[in-house]
């Protein structure tokens, strides 16, 4: 069962497509729940239990995503937004921690929608209903995947509580 099934998911096979615009990164998009970090012409800014990733080049994350062999989307969303608009929502918090921040609360803040979504479904559904998603590209993907698994707000927090004890 899914929480967000995709129509579409090509393969990534110009890596230089993804140098410009906005694209959401769902690492680990079979696994629940998954990861979620925010591209912009080529940088790519997370959230997560042991800190934060601001601008790193998009080239180490696809090679990170290759070595590793990790099951992951990029996902276009057609918003304009700028880089300084997503710094500025990153710098507001230091890392994700339980019944606190996800890796979601940041991402929800640059398309002002923290009030709105509490799971990366219900971000993927607001964009949708506005016609706001783009080329879906998949990297790694299982043979069978179709979208993005069903979970609930426990799993998210048992994950960052789990994570948090590998500090």
């Amino acid at each position: 069962m899914y929480s967000f099934q995709f129509e579409n998911i090509v393969s990534l096979n110009d890596k230089s497509l993804i140098n410009n615009g906005c694209y959401l990164c769902v690492w680990y998009a079979h696994k629940i729940p998954p990861h979620i970090g925010l591209i912009i012409d080529g940088e790519y800014f997370s959230l997560k239990v042991k800190g934060k990733d601001t601008s790193i080049p998009i080239a180490e994350i696809l090679k990170l995503i290759h070595r590793k062999e990790i099951c992951t989307l990029l996902i276009e969303i057609k918003i304009s937004v700028t880089r300084a608009q997503i710094i500025t929502a990153f710098s507001q918090f230091s890392n994700a921690e339980a019944y606190k921040y996800s890796c979601l609360t940041p991402i929800a803040d640059v398309f002002d929608l923290r009030q709105d979504v509490s799971m990366l479904a219900d971000l993927l559904n607001s964009f949708k209903s506005k016609d706001q998603i783009g080329n879906v590209f998949g990297l790694n993907l299982i043979s069978d995947f179709k979208g993005i698994p069903m979970y609930g707000k426990e799993e998210i927090e048992a994950r960052l509580k789990a994570l948090s004890k590998t500090l």
